[in-house]
């Protein structure tokens, strides 16, 4: 199998739309047609939305953005796989590919992550790649922040 990213471009965003995260998953996290207008339009987070693709087949979506290059962080904002495309050991790949995405091309010690309060599944998820909790919430959203040092 083949993992690889994506940009989001007028050829695959409807694909992008169309992916949905099981009902039961709905309300912790914000749906891609939300977040792909999110990118287009606040431009303050600079905002780069990534399909995460498996053998050439896109089964979920990324979106990264808010670089602080002075404190040398960036953030890991959205990381879906659809409802189908789950349960096939995709997550962990595709979000590794994406982590060495972020470690390749960005000067950042840190990245940080927001994830729902109720959400206990993605925080194990995130902690298995080294993210903990730092105690604090985002001022904006109310999510929990976790953080992972870059590099060894």
């Amino acid at each position: 199998m083949r993992y690889h990213l994506e940009p989001i471009t007028q050829n695959n965003w409807r694909k992008i739309i169309r992916l949905a995260v099981a009902p039961s998953q709905k309300d912790l996290i914000e749906d891609n047609t939300e977040s792909l207008l999110e990118a287009a339009y606040d431009s303050s987070y600079h905002w780069t939305p990534i399909a995460l693709c498996v053998d050439n087949r896109i089964v979920g979506f990324a979106m990264i953005g808010a670089e602080d290059k002075q404190n040398k962080t960036i953030l890991f904002d959205r990381f879906m796989i659809d409802q189908n495309e789950q349960k096939q050991g995709y997550g962990h790949a595709l979000f590794q590919a994406v982590l060495t995405y972020l470690e390749d091309r960005f000067k950042v010690e840190h990245i940080y992550i927001r994830v729902h309060q109720k959400n206990e599944q993605a925080i194990s998820f995130y902690e298995s790649f080294h993210f903990a909790l730092t105690g604090e919430k985002d001022p904006k959203t109310g999510k929990k922040l976790m953080w992972r040092k870059v590099g060894p």
